[in-house]
């Protein structure tokens, strides 16, 4: 908790394996990617949004960082006309580093609490991603009533 200027939200794993070489890949650690650009909870702290499948699969150590902060209306509701949304903003950042390969970062900016009356189900993410001097952007349309999938 940050007080009365919303969530804060941190998520940290880091692994090895001992002796892995002779394990097959499906024994691998694989990373939640996302390419479907669709989310399916109301917090994105397990997942990498534009990261491609088995991209970063390993069978040696890993450390992955998720952070995502949501400022539950404490900005949003002080904007003119964007104060009507009763939307929230949020803001994340997701890190990943295997050995041999170069660390896979992304940014993210949202806004959560999207819908109709009551029914607010929604949310929608710009995400720009980094590796090996590669830079992609994309959007992720969530639909937090699929979180029933989890």
């Amino acid at each position: 908790m940050t007080g009365n200027k919303g969530t804060l939200g941190i998520n940290l794993k880091a692994g090895t394996f001992i002796h892995g070489d002779n394990i097959s890949f499906v024994d691998y650690k694989h990373f939640n990617g996302n390419r479907t650009h669709v989310g399916t909870s109301d917090r994105y702290l397990n997942v990498f949004n534009l990261l491609p499948y088995y991209s970063n699969s390993t069978n040696d150590a890993y450390f992955e960082a998720h952070l995502e902060h949501n400022d539950k209306g404490y900005i949003m509701n002080k904007i003119p006309l964007l104060n009507k949304l009763n939307s929230t903003l949020v803001l994340g950042f997701h890190a990943l580093a295997v050995p041999n390969k170069n660390p896979y970062s992304e940014v993210t900016i949202g806004l959560d609490n999207l819908g109709f009356g009551k029914f607010k189900l929604f949310r929608f993410d710009y995400v720009h991603s980094f590796q090996n001097g590669v830079q992609e952007d994309g959007v992720v349309f969530g639909l937090k009533i699929l979180n029933v999938l989890e």
